[in-house]
């Protein structure tokens, strides 16, 4: 058993320096010039996560090829988003999912999960440098690049950095080679520090993101019928030709800890955070827009938002029992470019205070009990409690959570508003049961929830008979609840199918705020096996993707939101990817031929209405990882 959180990671590094010693004879520092050689369990690496509330978890560097070939966000999420039908457009979650914050946020999340938080950055331990190297040749022009290195300065000092670049052509009316529809580069450098006593622990990073994106609107129609044959011609036009979308956005980030001891620690985190969100548009285009608000020779929208925010707190361990309280504040700005602040009933310059607290019984990260607690001096609040055990977890929670500043007001020059609403209130409660065997993984489980004052974006018409989209606020309660089965059976020794199902039932007086898939089906079938004396390691099999028909969500690009419309009935469409991994010593590739549906029925499928999701092609990838 771990002494302490802060312990247990000076402890890892304590370890590796006395391999190190008995390996080198006394060296205490990577000699490059050494002809040892190390491997991946030499790398290892932690969340701040599991630092901060005392649950201790060490990994080891990846090397499975396992799903290698879906390398980026809406496979690798398991289909659970939709976006604009190209690698790094905005993305949006095809089932509701709980606010992270309860405080006021900016409202612009389209982008978000192409950047880290603090939650999502690696702190390193490292026997020697390490680096990996990834890269993505995919067909039409879609070519990702990924990059990390780290390494001990001594056993008490690490740091690394990690790069990543989106360079995406279009896949409709691309003019050649380099015709971007999405560039986007993010990149973060990391750093960790154990003082020699091991009571002082600090984790620090900076990261920033810019992610631009071509939005060309979706595809010219006549019609709302998605079963038209103009969506899918070589003929079919864009909407938009000069419309551009960007998300820039910076942290800078430290967490330190001390410890007086087992029964008593003491932290503190800050974040410094900046979001700026840009649209901009030329005449041109200026057909597709209902109305315009601004009056301008050229769009040119933009919306900043900065946070400062502090948390300081207790924790420590009593037997098996952890315990956390901490008090938060958050200073907020807002800035529109078209909107005076003073005339907003929403303050653009705030202050937020809150109060915590985190409790576990149960120090093993298998089984335990956790409950947790925040309010924020203005009513909003986060309760809740998880269950969870080797073959059992069970978790309830409720919240209240602000509305963004972009739901509250915004003016830009296509849209505009100025709203009052009530925070939302989210009630869930779901569980599942987790057995498995030699040849067997079965999975069940279910959950239900309850949105009250639900806000989402929404299409509607003025009183001119336009076309229009503005957020919304739920006038009665809505009712979501979902029953899963998700197993995986190994056939043979070699064959292996995992299959997901989902079923969804939305009701309730409001249910027409939410429109999701009734029947949502992911499963996939695969040979694996290990050749050639353990030389070679590959997984062959493809994916099949099926959701029944619904009424997606839009996108308008104007103001990068996805909202609820009832024009365009997206199709359920059987999606198939073919797909071959494999490892060569510490060398990773894949081939994957993305929807040959396609090649067979002769027309594709919707990401999005109005938005064609990825034709027939190939791609290629390959990772290489170094210890020296």
């Amino acid at each position: 058993m771990l002494f302490s959180a802060s312990g247990g990671w000076s402890q890892v590094i304590d370890v590796n320096k006395q391999n190190q010693e008995e390996d080198r004879r006394g060296s205490s520092i990577i000699d490059d010039s050494t002809k040892q050689v190390f491997g991946p369990q030499d790398t290892r690496y932690t969340y701040e996560k599991y630092l901060k509330y005392n649950n201790l978890e060490i990994f080891t560097i990846d090397t499975l090829i396992r799903n290698f070939h879906r390398f980026h966000y809406v496979p690798a999420s398991g289909f659970m988003y939709q976006d604009l039908g190209n690698i790094g457009t905005a993305l949006n979650p095809i089932f509701p999912e709980n606010a992270n914050e309860i405080g006021k946020m900016t409202g612009f999340t389209a982008y978000d999960p192409y950047y880290k938080t603090p939650d999502d950055i690696k702190y390193y331990n490292t026997l020697s440098p390490f680096s990996r190297f990834k890269i993505i040749w995919g067909g039409g022009g879609r070519a990702l690049t990924e990059a990390n290195y780290t390494r001990n300065i001594n056993e008490r000092i690490n740091f690394g950095f990690e790069y990543r670049g989106y360079f995406i052509d279009k896949q409709i009316n691309r003019q050649g080679r380099g015709d971007r529809n999405v560039q986007g580069v993010y990149y973060h450098l990391h750093g960790s520090y154990v003082s020699q006593n091991r009571k002082y622990v600090a984790l620090a990073y900076f990261n920033r993101n810019r992610h631009v994106a071509s939005d060309y609107g979706g595809i010219q129609s006549t019609t709302n019928d998605p079963m038209d044959d103009i969506f899918f011609s070589d003929n079919r036009q864009v909407n938009l030709t000069d419309a551009q979308t960007s998300d820039l956005r910076t942290n800078y980030h430290l967490y330190h800890q001390y410890e007086l001891s087992r029964l008593v620690q003491v932290y503190h985190s800050v974040d410094r955070y900046k979001q700026l969100n840009r649209f901009s548009d030329s005449p041109v285009d200026d057909a597709f827009w209902p109305i315009d608000v601004v009056d301008s020779v050229q769009d040119y929208d933009r919306t900043k938002f900065n946070v400062l925010k502090n948390e300081f707190g207790v924790k420590g361990d009593v037997g098996k029992t952890f315990y956390n309280f901490y008090y938060k504040a958050r200073k907020l700005n807002q800035n529109y470019k078209y909107l005076d602040s003073d005339t907003l009933s929403v303050p653009t310059n705030d202050l937020e205070h809150f109060g915590g607290v985190n409790l576990r019984f149960g120090n093993d990260s298998l089984s335990y009990i956790e409950a947790y607690g925040e309010v924020e001096t203005r009513g909003n609040y986060l309760i809740g409690g998880r269950l969870q055990n080797t073959w059992f977890h069970a978790e309830a929670r409720s919240q209240r959570t602000a509305p963004t500043y972009m739901q509250q007001a915004y003016r830009g020059s296509h849209h505009e508003w100025s709203n009052d609403f009530e925070s939302s209130i989210t009630t869930s409660i779901s569980g599942g049961v987790s057995l498995s065997n030699s040849w067997l993984q079965f999975q069940p489980s279910a959950g239900y929830s309850l949105l009250t004052n639900y806000i989402n974006f929404r299409q509607y018409y003025n009183a001119d008979s336009l076309l229009l989209v503005a957020p919304f606020q739920a006038a009665g309660d809505i009712s979501v609840l979902y029953a899963e089965l998700a197993f995986s059976i190994t056939l043979w020794k070699r064959l292996l199918l995992s299959s997901t199902t989902r079923f969804t039932n939305v009701s309730g007086s409001s249910a027409d705020a939410i429109q999701v898939p009734e029947l949502f089906h992911l499963s996939q079938l695969s040979y694996n096996n290990i050749l050639f004396d353990g030389n070679l390691e590959i997984q062959v099999g493809f994916d099949f993707l099926w959701r029944s028909d619904y009424y997606a969500m839009g996108y308008d690009p104007a103001i990068m939101q996805y909202y609820v419309q009832d024009q365009f009935e997206v199709y359920s469409y059987p999606l198939i990817d073919v797909f071959i991994n494999a490892k060569v010593n510490r060398g990773r590739w894949f081939l994957k031929l993305n929807n040959v549906t396609e090649l067979i029925r002769g027309k594709g499928y919707f990401a999005t209405p109005y938005y064609p999701g990825q034709a027939t092609v190939l791609d290629f990838g390959i990772d290489w990882i170094f210890f020296d």
